[in-house]
């Protein structure tokens, strides 16, 4: 065991910070007694700022993976909108009664959370004396409210941060939302004496840096740091999530692989296995901002061929001449045949509901031959046949030769796109379980890349019990 100088006293000392591991302690008194002095260089990044994507995170120093990158609890959370029944108390689903104040929906009555003042306790009476219909699509702009009445350092905090005003004007779907949660919440706006100004701006705050948690599912909480990590299509970084004991979603985020001092500390905000023009359409919807990372970049999309069509003359792919552009020519690397955006974006659209309608039915025949018929237009690597491939392998038997072609192709997908395993881990897992059932694989070290990959799950999350499953099977 590595051992060091004691920070306060300079003794022999071999317990190392957690958080920078650069720092040694004979004892945990006196790593303590110097928290005060080392917390403001303990942390592995720092605030840097730039034109072109304003507060982001650099690391302050070489990071390893698994490296403690950020842990903080939020500055404000609640259930997201459309939400199913949460406990207001507490945020977990399984309601089965209603908070004797003001009637919303609980757990059980027993709930702490429902008195707590840092929870539920001021806006349960502000709920009850103005007697609001249970809806979540105001519950965290409410908590919002209530920070900007109580806690003027904690708003000071959160208006810091971007909420995009200026894109979510009249016209925009955005402003559309807002003006239905102000009119959920005229009573409150008068009560409390909030303009509504503050309240589109606290709607463009929770759109632009909330964060879905899980524990507690459903839920959704901004933190002050974890909101400024960029996004990037191939994130170096992981995050979970834990309740601690106020049962706030206390986020833990790691590196992923390794970052050197100076780079960019980076999640993903949008979903990994879609192609480069739905991606970048969700991050401008929702985030405000396109994406310029490799990956967007690259027609092949790292030669994934997640977007890449077939073309009719039987061997050539087609492939946007510039995938940043969203009104790009599509061409034939083949032959000179070429299709528009519009073109390429129908076809997409109406193979994507052809998906849906097959996979809802989760029926192997219907599958398999859905597979077969979309690889006549897409590359086998295309995000709808891996789709369809993922469902379709959880229903084949393991002699079926197909099985293994498609497990190795998903693996092939995912390793390409998620290398560090920090956004498909469960995806991936399962594909794992599925080929080391076929015969002539390696049964053993499928199952156990497929735990590894789960290690960082939730406790109680579906993936934690996939893992715990796949225990039971070496």
């Amino acid at each position: 065991m590595e051992t060091g100088k004691c920070g306060v006293c300079q003794s022999e000392a071999k317990h190392r910070c957690t958080g920078c591991k650069t720092k040694f302690y004979c004892s945990a008194a006196h790593q303590r007694d110097d928290w005060p002095a080392h917390k403001l260089t303990c942390r592995s990044w720092q605030v840097n700022t730039s034109p072109e994507l304003g507060n982001h995170l650099i690391a302050a120093r070489d990071l390893n993976p698994g490296d403690l990158v950020i842990a903080e609890t939020p500055l404000v959370w609640g259930p997201g909108r459309q939400t199913e029944r949460v406990c207001v108390g507490c945020g977990e689903p399984g309601v089965r009664v209603r908070c004797p104040g003001c009637s919303w929906y609980a757990c059980k009555v027993s709930c702490h959370g429902l008195v707590d003042e840092n929870r539920h306790g001021v806006e349960c009476k502000v709920l009850a004396s103005l007697r609001l219909l249970p809806s979540y699509d105001i519950l965290m702009v409410l908590r919002m409210i209530l920070v900007h009445k109580r806690s003027h350092s904690r708003w000071q905090t959160l208006i810091s941060l971007q909420s995009h005003e200026d894109d979510r004007g009249p016209g925009t779907e955005a402003f559309e939302e807002t003006e239905a949660v102000i009119q959920q919440l005229e009573p409150v706006i008068g009560v409390l004496g909030i303009d509504k100004a503050t309240v589109r701006k606290i709607c463009g705050l929770i759109d632009v840096n909330a964060l879905e948690t899980n524990p507690p599912e459903g839920s959704v909480a901004i933190y002050q740091h974890a909101c400024l990590m960029e996004h990037s299509c191939l994130a170096n970084t992981r995050h979970n999530f834990t309740v601690d004991n106020k049962g706030r979603p206390r986020i833990i985020v790691i590196a992923a692989t390794s970052i050197k001092k100076g780079e960019h500390i980076s999640t993903t905000y949008t979903h990994v296995l879609w192609s480069t023009r739905a991606r970048r359409e969700h991050l401008l919807a929702t985030k405000y901002f396109a994406c310029h990372c490799e990956r967007c970049k690259d027609p092949t999309e790292l030669k994934s061929h997640l977007g890449t069509l077939k073309c009719t003359c039987g061997s050539g792919l087609v492939l946007p001449r510039d995938p940043l552009d969203l009104e790009t020519e599509w061409f034939c690397d083949s032959c000179p045949g070429t299709l528009t955006s519009v073109e390429v974006m129908q076809l997409t659209e109406r193979l994507g509901e052809e998906v849906e309608t097959a996979m809802a039915s989760a029926k192997e025949s219907v599958l398999r031959d859905l597979l077969s018929r979309l690889q006549v237009l897409l590359h086998p690597g295309h995000q709808h046949c891996i789709a369809v491939a993922h469902s379709l392998i959880q229903l084949q038997s393991s002699d079926n030769p197909q099985k293994c072609e498609l497990c190795l192709r998903i693996l092939d997908t995912t390793s390409i796109l998620d290398p560090y395993g920090t956004r498909l881990g469960l995806y991936t897992a399962v594909a794992l379980r599925e080929l080391a059932s076929c015969p002539g694989e390696d049964r053993r070290l499928n199952l156990e890349r497929a735990i590894q990959l789960l290690e960082h799950e939730p406790a109680g999350s579906p993936g934690e019990k996939f893992k715990k499953l796949i225990e039971t099977e070496l």
